[in-house]
């Protein structure tokens, strides 16, 4: 009668124990070398996002209301447009004299470099 336990089926499941725990160890090693590099670029670089109402005039068009709040956290003038236009819930380039937009804009902020 052969037994439930014999000697190599308890090598073979130790050494699989064995390979799980070095693979663990690693994956946890992995991430948090990672997340530590994340926390580094977020501390060393702050922009925090804020918003701003803009009265509109006569002369004002939404492309000269983004010329004037442009900052280069956006990749175009015109994707700076569409964000505005976004954020009142425009469906097109249309704005009216004596309402207010909300305009988005970006804060920088210093902090220190060796955290």
């Amino acid at each position: 009668m052969k037994s439930k336990n014999s000697v190599p089926d308890i090598i073979f499941l130790s050494r699989i124990g064995m390979l799980l725990i070095v693979l663990l160890v690693l994956i946890f090693g992995a991430s948090q070398a990672f997340h530590t590099v994340s926390v580094e670029v977020k501390a060393s670089d702050t922009r925090e996002l804020s918003f701003k109402s803009v009265p509109v005039t006569n002369q004002d068009t939404l492309w000269s209301i983004a010329k004037e709040n442009y900052s280069s956290e956006y990749q175009s003038i015109q994707e700076y447009i569409e964000e505005i236009k976004r954020c009142n819930s425009l469906s097109s380039d249309e704005i009216r004299a004596g309402s207010f937009l909300l305009v988005p804009y970006y804060t920088h902020s210093e902090t220190a470099k060796n955290l």
